[in-house]
């Protein structure tokens, strides 16, 4: 088992840390043994990695976007209907009640992806996620360590093209 330190070090959550994910292709397997996955897309991405969440959205994953980036999708040419938009903190506010029916009223979501949130944004929804919703299960695949997640990559931000080739080998498994 690889341990990982989090991207800002003070981030000690406790004895529960997420786990470290080295490949991409165990991230695949449960998003389609998912019932409702869901992307929760932030505003820090390279353009690499945007061009790679569009494809989350062409494979069929339910995609949220927050902050700013939500820009970006509306120049890409992506509608509502694809995206779905929410302030990210009152996103995590919903994901912990487990009445919540979802963007399209059929539900919560089982498996929540986070990619490109401000970290200690991200932190705390996951946190959140972690300790008040049970029924959620929550894996960081953003190039930094998230310890809140139930499983996360490592502190890839150095590491570009590593840290693309773990997003490529997830969309080639979808």
């Amino acid at each position: 088992m690889k341990f990982e330190q989090p991207f800002n070090i003070a981030n000690i959550p406790g004895p529960k840390m997420a786990l470290v994910l080295e490949k991409g292709k165990p991230v695949a397997g449960m998003i389609k043994r998912a019932k409702r996955p869901l992307l929760i897309v932030g505003p820090d991405l390279t353009d690499a990695m945007f061009e790679r969440v569009l494809k989350f959205v062409d494979k069929g994953v339910q995609v949220v976007a927050t902050g700013g980036v939500i820009k970006r999708f509306i120049k890409a040419g992506y509608k509502a209907d694809k995206i779905k938009t929410a302030v990210l903190h009152e996103l995590a506010n919903f994901l912990v009640d487990p009445e919540w029916k979802g963007f399209d009223g059929k539900g919560n979501y089982d498996l929540v992806l986070m990619i490109g949130s401000t970290y200690y944004y991200g932190s705390q929804v996951l946190s959140a996620i972690k300790n008040f919703a049970p029924h959620v299960r929550a894996i960081s695949i953003d190039r930094y360590y998230h310890p809140n997640a139930a499983m996360s990559f490592g502190n890839l931000w150095r590491k570009e093209e590593e840290y693309l080739k773990l997003l490529d080998e997830i969309l080639a498994e979808l």
